[in-house]
């Protein structure tokens, strides 16, 4: 069974699973992973979550799908490109906050803070 408080990680990238893992540990959470949107959209149907980290591209579509699917729960899109542009395109598309991958467990944690307390 999935609690409340758990954080969902979907990325094709098992390392970003790894280190977000890392970071979600460190405030205390739990998280859980997926690989694809279909297998994140039976979860989300089924479960809630405290945050969603999402990479910006995925194999069955993109974060928009997710960002749509998991409402009101805040979205966090990871990605490689580290530029303006796709930062504020996330943003427009409704995401929480974006990082720059690989993800940096500070800046991880920091936005995961940043979302939980947001969410109470």
């Amino acid at each position: 069974m999935i609690s409340v408080e758990q954080v969902l990680v979907i990325s094709p990238e098992i390392e970003h699973h790894g280190k977000i893992k890392a970071a979600v540990n460190k405030c205390g959470l739990s998280s859980f992973c997926c690989k694809k949107f279909d297998e994140a959209q039976l979860v989300l149907s089924k479960h809630r979550f405290s945050v969603v980290f999402c990479h910006d591209t995925l194999p069955d579509g993109d974060f928009r799908i997710v960002v749509a699917a998991a409402n009101p729960t805040p979205v966090v899109v990871l990605s490689r490109f580290a530029e303006w542009d796709h930062y504020l395109a996330a943003l427009r598309a409704g995401a929480f906050d974006y990082i720059a991958c690989p993800p940096d467990p500070a800046e991880t944690e920091r936005i995961l803070r940043s979302a939980i307390g947001n969410r109470r």
